[in-house]
């Protein structure tokens, strides 16, 4: 019995973050649910869970605290950029503006640079 084309191509490869992992395995652990409930309802391998399990067990599911710290850290970083950002584009859009107000002043035949002189008469 042949197998089509489609039975060759793997699905590619899903991850799970460490906060993911800690869940299933403390709703196994909790009695929450079995291990193949969890299993269908996640749609994993038990394999992968025990993995998952040991992990947990030698603590290597728990979070690095340096990078949540580089994580602030770069956060803070840029919302300084944003508020600097904001801040110059803003006084660009002043500076088009009052840029723009001008080269109309200068233009209008009422309100244009000649209507402030005088054509002779007392001054």
């Amino acid at each position: 019995m042949r197998r089509g084309r489609e039975s060759l191509i793997m699905a590619a490869r899903r991850r799970f973050s460490a906060a993911f992992k800690r869940q299933v395995v403390e709703e196994v652990l909790g009695g929450a649910a079995t291990m193949a409930q969890v299993c269908r309802r996640y749609e994993l391998c038990q394999t992968v869970v025990r993995t998952w399990k040991q992990q947990y067990a030698q603590g290597r599911l728990a979070e690095a605290e340096g990078v949540g710290q580089d994580q602030a850290q770069r956060i803070q970083e840029l919302e300084r950029m944003v508020g600097q950002l904001t801040m110059e584009n803003a006084l660009l859009k002043r500076a088009v503006a009052y840029t723009l107000q001008r080269r109309s002043e200068a233009s209008s035949p009422l309100s244009g640079p000649e209507s402030a002189r005088s054509r002779g008469g007392v001054s």
